[in-house]
């Protein structure tokens, strides 16, 4: 099936299919190979042109899907459009999404994102003339609904620079979150008597109350006391505000929107679809913020929307951020690293849909390789966004694309199966999308290829494509086989400055259910690191901007009245599941408005600082084989900042109680101050045995405030021994009083324990640290690669509990040495490298 469409939208979150049996793939774009063979001339004449080798056909600003929505529908109505989408169903489910068909039910509309030459509004104007319903904008960019049989008529206005189906993809109450439990809100609210009061949390998706196969329905949901409404058991009765559910879904909106009242009850809820195109969901966030949204929270992206710039929802995220003051959270994304990146290497050879093109060499060594390998199982289905460094069209003051590129996936004999052919310089979008599915009864073994069109000025800089397969979740139903860079995945809006991006963790894999600390990542959860390389008028940067997304991490897998499917195993409970970032991020959303209330003058910023600067450290990450693999210590791209702690977080801070206590290789620190004058904050101490007392961290205070404030800190892992506390509360004008002093004692688990030896290798000197749990006498010593000993640091007796530090590298020669050491109950060897 060869899918030619853009502006795909994207809503992450939805039951992982390795808990439940993959589905049976549905179109959301017409199948071109099912249409007539009169219909398929009649397209690739419309888009390429009479000789079938260019893209100047009188159809090519609206491209192959649209064009064969409307020759279809030209041939056999609205009853050939159907069966050219497998009947009416809108939606399709796949590995961790839906697939949501900007065809309208009965086959007559088509949603579209337009590009305009000039002027939006110009654009919008002519459009509405040909039927045109809606019609929001953003930047360049017009979207609404158009009637199919206007698409023609659509392709010859001299305002319209590209047309482009809005294709939308969502990732996937008397029921309880286990997000309340996960991050602590519980603990919160108790503790501040917090509920989210004076708040509006906001939420953009597919749709609220949409969805009539549903197992329950918004008003049922507000009678359970599941969301808020008239007839809410729980008193909670302001109903949800309902701007814009003008779009058909599944209503994850609703299922958001659950998930934020379990967290803060009595914050007021609104509502917008956030299909309908680009400029519907940009203008989406901006009246989400008049209507007085206090914290919004999305779970949608275009396809479409830049890999390396900010483009039109980026815009509008940081508008209402920066202007209205806003808090905005989206989820990261379901990618994973399913991504490849390079430069565009110039093979020399011709391309498999244009021989006057150019084949991209994916072999970056001497020899030259122009397919990727790709296994696609049976029934599978593969979808590939990919886009390349050059500015976009999207964006207003940007010039657009000046490489044109293509994309294809072939067979052995280098057929093609799918393809993306779009004159992207015409258009000004560096931009191209397929989906394939495989419908033979086996596994197909097929290969990519890219190809630079002819004439379309020097080599970009950077090609890049993110996958989507289909599948059981811990065997996708798609496998590059060569070449494949594992690159980042997050991009477009959860990107922008003023955004904070959420990344998932189960609950079942968080302390509170299963004393997992800490919290271990879903293996699905996007990872970080596209970097921004154009402004807003598509300049290049002097040098490219690392976002380091995603922020923070939140709570998938959780519980609501209707929307995924109950996994059955590690959560007893009969209640569906919501899997995906799209259930992280309202967890997260919902704790962003108790901070609100109980900081009511909290700018954007300081709430995310609130969120991040008490997050746990997340250290561990699922692969797609049930196992872990280690995620980097602190910040890293793919947890951001870590797992939010609502008790921490929520709370501010007069010292009416001071305490410490170890859990597990670190000590958790608790204060409460009864009122606070002047408070700048906390300077947090921390002294090992007899040494000196050195600032481990800071906490702000709050100011002035005659309410009681709590803090929590938890340290980073310990040594085994003594360590002792202290506060440093320093007030506006720089002074600063110390508080009692608290004292633990950090045991070891194990018979014994030896550090790595840090830095490694050694350029001047390291050290190595040796504890046990029993007092005993230790050798250790310094061996070369011959088994030589060449020095030795220790002989003698190591107390119990109290580590030892030895000095590593001094007067050694370059090489590689090992390091044993050898008590009266254990041995070990680390070894080490020494440069000079």
């Amino acid at each position: 099936m060869s899918l030619l469409g853009v502006g795909t939208a994207s809503a992450q979150g939805s039951a992982p299919t390795e808990r439940a049996a993959p589905s049976t793939a549905v179109p959301i774009a017409p199948q071109v190979q099912a249409a007539p063979a009169d219909v398929q001339t009649q397209v690739r004449r419309a888009v390429r042109g009479d000789d079938l080798e260019g893209k100047d056909g009188p159809m090519a600003k609206v491209g192959s899907d649209l064009a064969t929505l409307y020759y279809q529908h030209e041939a056999e109505g609205a009853a050939g459009v159907q069966r050219l989408l497998g009947g009416t169903q809108r939606t399709r489910r796949a590995r961790n999404a839906r697939y949501h068909s900007p065809v309208s039910p009965d086959g007559q509309s088509v949603a579209i994102n337009a590009v305009a030459v000039g002027e939006a509004a110009d654009l919008r104007r002519d459009l509405r003339t040909l039927g045109l319903e809606g019609g929001a904008t953003a930047g360049r960019v017009v979207s609404g609904r158009l009637p199919i049989s206007a698409l023609k008529n659509a392709a010859k206005l001299r305002s319209l620079r590209g047309l482009m189906p809005a294709y939308a993809q969502t990732h996937v109450g008397s029921v309880g979150s286990e997000a309340d439990t996960s991050h602590r809100a519980y603990q919160g609210r108790s503790d501040l008597g917090a509920d989210g009061s004076g708040q509006k949390v906001c939420v953009l998706s597919d749709s609220y109350n949409q969805n009539n196969s549903a197992s329950t329905s918004a008003s049922d949901d507000v009678q359970s006391g599941d969301l808020p409404g008239a007839d809410n058991p729980e008193g909670n009765t302001t109903p949800v505000d309902v701007l814009d559910d003008s779009e058909p879904g599944d209503d994850e909106g609703r299922a958001m929107l659950q998930l934020v009242h379990d967290i803060a009850p009595r914050a007021t809820l609104g509502f917008h679809t956030a299909f309908g195109g680009i400029a519907n969901f940009a203008s989406g966030i901006q009246e989400l913020a008049d209507a007085g949204c206090t914290v919004i929270v999305d779970d949608v992206k275009y396809f479409v929307e830049p890999f390396y710039q900010d483009g039109p929802v980026s815009n509008a995220v940081d508008d209402v951020v920066d202007s209205d003051g806003v808090a905005y959270f989206s989820s990261a994304g379901n990618s994973g690293q399913n991504s490849y990146e390079a430069p565009f290497r110039n093979s020399g050879e011709p391309g498999v849909i244009s021989s006057s093109s150019v084949a991209h060499d994916f072999d970056s060594t001497a020899t030259t390789d122009t397919r990727q390998e790709i296994t696609v199982e049976a029934g599978g289905t593969l979808q590939v966004i990919f886009q390349w460094t050059d500015p976009s069209a999207l964006v207003e003051g940007s010039t657009g694309a000046n490489t044109d590129f293509d994309i294809a996936l072939v067979s052995e004999s280098d057929s093609v199966v799918a393809q993306s052919a779009d004159d992207n310089i015409s258009n000004g979008l560096p931009f191209e999308f397929f989906e394939y599915t495989n419908d033979d009864g086996s596994a197909k073994t097929l290969f990519l290829a890219i190809e630079q069109a002819a004439e379309t000025g020097a080599d970009t800089d950077r090609l890049k494509y993110i996958y989507i397969g289909s599948g059981p979740f811990t065997n996708s139903d798609v496998t590059i086989n060569e070449y494949d860079t594992l690159g980042p995945t997050i991009f477009g809006h959860p990107m922008a400055e003023g955004a904070m991006a959420v990344a998932a963790a189960p609950f079942f894999d968080t302390e509170a259910f299963d004393g997992a600390d800490p919290a271990r990542l879903e293996s699905f959860s996007s990872k970080g690191g596209i970097k921004i390389r154009f402004d807003e008028n598509g300049v290049p940067l002097p040098s490219p901007e690392d976002r380091e997304k995603p922020d923070v991490t939140g709570t998938d897998a959780v519980d609501n009245t209707f929307f995924g499917s109950d996994i059955g195993f590690k959560d007893p409970d009969p209640h569906p599941n919501f899997f995906g970032t799209s259930a992280a991020a309202p967890n997260v959303a919902a704790i962003a408005a108790l901070i609100r209330e109980v900081n009511p003058g909290f700018t954007p910023t300081e709430v995310y600082n609130q969120l991040e600067s008490n997050a746990e450290d997340v250290t561990l990450r699922q692969n797609r084989d049930g196992g872990s693999e280690p995620v980097s210590a602190g910040r890293d791209p793919w947890s951001g900042h870590g797992f939010v702690q609502a008790t921490a977080a929520a709370l501010p801070v007069e010292l009416a109680r001071f305490d410490a206590v170890v859990e597990g290789e670190t000590a958790v620190l608790t204060w409460t101050t009864a009122s606070e004058t002047n408070n700048a904050g906390f300077g947090i101490e921390h002294r090992r045995g007899d040494g000196a007392f050195e600032t481990m961290a800071f906490r702000d205070g709050a100011g002035t405030t005659s309410a009681s404030q709590t803090y929590r800190y938890r340290t980073p892992a310990l040594a085994p021994g003594t360590h002792t506390f202290r506060l440093r509360q320093e007030d506006l004008d720089g002074s600063a009083t110390y508080s009692d002093e608290r004292t633990v004692e950090r045991t070891l688990s194990d018979a014994y324990s030896v550090s790595p030896v840090s830095p490694n290798p050694v350029s001047d000197e390291a050290t190595v640290s040796v504890a046990v749990q029993e007092a005993q006498d230790v050798r250790v010593g310094v061996f070369n690669v011959l088994g030589q000993r060449v020095a030795r640091l220790h002989d003698g007796p190591v107390a119990a509990n109290d580590p030892t530090t030895l000095t590593v590298g001094t007067d050694l020669q370059s090489g590689v040495y090992f390091l044993r050491i050898k008590g009266d109950s254990f041995s070990a060897t680390r070894k080490f490298v020494r440069v000079r």
